[in-house]
């Protein structure tokens, strides 16, 4: 008899949670499709080590035009990535390119991923989200 009163006690604890569960993932009545709010950008820091000092780009890019200013080579952090124009050096060719903050003190400037460590290089867009 304790067994059946813990067990119906159980049951009814999970049947009374179970709207709750499913409540965040639903879809909109109207036929839409349910959003999820973006994470903040800090909550996705990931450390990769670059192995040589880069200019820094306020767009995605190559171009004299948009350089910003320095990423020192060594543990930099990155927000995301985004795919844009190819980037060639080292040996590599890459059109990934990764937003952080550089050693002048410019935030949200972009980096070719070429200039990662190897480690960094073949795992970069697995370990970082999509800008």
């Amino acid at each position: 008899m304790h067994t059946h009163i813990l067990s119906s006690g159980l049951l009814a604890a999970v049947l009374a949670a179970a709207p709750l569960a499913g409540a965040a993932h639903a879809a909109p009545a109207h036929g839409g499709t349910a959003r999820t709010a973006a994470a903040p950008q800090s909550a996705s820091l990931v450390y990769m080590n670059t192995v040589v000092d880069q200019w820094t780009h306020w767009t995605p890019d190559w171009h004299d035009s948009s350089h910003a200013g320095t990423l020192f080579a060594g543990s930099n952090y990155f927000f995301c990535y985004k795919y844009s124009l190819t980037y060639s050096d080292l040996g590599r060719q890459s059109s990934v390119w990764l937003k952080t903050d550089d050693d002048f003190g410019n935030h949200n400037v972009w980096v070719s991923d070429v200039y990662l460590d190897e480690t960094g290089f073949r795992n970069d867009i697995l370990w970082l989200p999509k800008c």
